[in-house]
C-alpha cells in the first residue's frame, strides 16, 4: 500500500460462527500514525468473518506494521507494509 494514496482491507475470520449477539474483536496496530484501524470489528451472528477498512498515512521510508486481532483469549497478527510515495 502506498502511504496516504491508498487505504487497505483487513478480513477478520473465525473458525466457528460467531455467537447470538455477534463476536466483538479487538483489533490493534503496533504503528497507528502509519496505519490505523477501528479499535474493534464485530462478526454477526451467524457469521464466520467480517471485513474492516486500514487507514495509511504517508510516510518518510517503506514501514511494516503490525495489525492484530484479539477475540476469546487468542490474537493472530498480519504484517502490512505502507510504502513511501513514489518521487517523495
Amino acid at each position: 500500500m502506498i502511504g496516504g494514496l491508498q487505504n487497505s482491507t483487513g478480513t477478520v475470520t473465525l473458525n466457528a460462527p460467531a455467537p447470538a449477539g455477534g463476536a466483538q474483536v479487538a483489533l490493534s496496530s503496533s504503528n497507528s500514525s502509519a496505519a490505523s484501524v477501528p479499535p474493534s470489528v464485530t462478526v454477526p451472528a451467524g457469521a464466520t468473518s467480517v471485513t474492516f477498512t486500514v487507514n495509511t498515512s504517508v510516510v518518510l521510508f517503506t514501514t511494516s506494521v503490525t495489525i492484530s486481532a484479539s477475540y476469546n483469549g487468542t490474537t493472530r497478527t498480519a504484517t502490512l507494509t505502507v510504502q513511501l510515495i513514489p518521487g517523495l
